[in-house]
């Protein structure tokens, strides 16, 4: 069957003002053929939780996806409510070992799943995550924060010490998967369904930070679960500090500190990795009928 994943984004592809890169990433792996989405999680982040499930809906109606979708639970809800997170417990209780979580909003719903079973996230096959920074992130002199992992510091912490693989896209080890408007030109069209949901995101770009594209952070973390040859391992110890992890910070451990192994992989040739990011997206733009 390939390799068997969840998604759990924060996906707001198409709602203006918000990222595009969590439906990018979920478009990515539908281009992967030996990728079985198992089920599509919704959690907050890019905006409310609402917004987000509302939104992914309507994507997956829209591409006409045969795949469930779990609604996530807000900060700080009782995890017995969030049937996202049950569903991640139940999916690595089923087939241990067998299914990948990719979570590329804030880490509630995998924080809950452990809370609802203590070794839920120890059963999965891996953790990939999108999120963290290890230095300050400068964009033209302008600074940008860390949003994913800095929304539920707690949970970050229970995700971070699970005892399956942690691998962990960092925000400045995805900043080579670079994307211009020419890229996706070139590829799909300049009047292609492609580029017309990824305009808007082109110009908030240019508004914010003096970008002429922008970095598709979320398909990092998708393209090393698939393709883990494009991406050289570096895995360090991360210290475990609610504080320090509550901006995002990724601090590599001192010696007697509480700490937690993690990869956090990085991409080894810009140009290969953006020929296969751009390859799987075109061969699920027409498997799905977008264009």
């Amino acid at each position: 069957m390939g390799k068997r994943v969840i998604v759990d984004f924060d996906n707001t592809m198409g709602v203006r003002g918000c990222d595009v890169d969590d439906g990018l990433a979920l478009l990515y792996l539908l281009g992967c053929p030996d990728v079985q989405v198992e089920g599509i999680c919704t959690t907050y982040g890019n905006n409310k939780l609402d917004v987000v499930h509302a939104n992914t809906l309507h994507l997956v109606e829209e591409w006409g996806l045969d795949v469930p979708v779990y609604r996530g639970g807000e900060f700080g809800s009782a995890p017995e409510g969030n049937e996202a997170a049950r569903f991640i417990a139940d999916a690595t209780r089923k087939d241990p070992e067998q299914v990948s979580v990719i979570a590329t909003g804030s880490m509630t719903n995998l924080g809950c799943a452990r809370d609802l079973d203590p070794d839920a996230l120890n059963r999965a096959e891996g953790l990939y995550l999108m999120g963290g920074i290890t230095e300050s992130l400068v964009i033209n002199g302008h600074i940008m924060d860390e949003l994913n992992l800095s929304c539920d510091a707690r949970a970050v912490r229970a995700t971070l010490s699970a005892a399956c693989p942690v691998h962990v896209a960092t925000a400045q080890n995805c900043m080579p998967a670079f994307f211009g408007k020419d890229d996706l030109e070139r590829t799909f069209g300049s009047d292609s369904w492609m580029t017309r949901t990824c305009a808007y995101w082109f110009s908030d770009m240019e508004d914010a930070y003096l970008w002429d594209g922008w970095v598709c952070w979320d398909v990092v973390t998708a393209a090393y679960a698939v393709h883990p040859e494009l991406f050289e391992d570096a895995p360090f110890n991360v210290t475990l500090n609610e504080t320090l992890l509550g901006v995002g910070y990724l601090e590599r451990a001192r010696e007697g500190a509480p700490a937690a192994r993690i990869n956090a992989p990085v991409i080894k040739n810009p140009a290969a990795f953006k020929q296969n990011v751009l390859t799987a997206w075109k061969r699920a733009v027409d498997r799905l009928g977008l264009d």
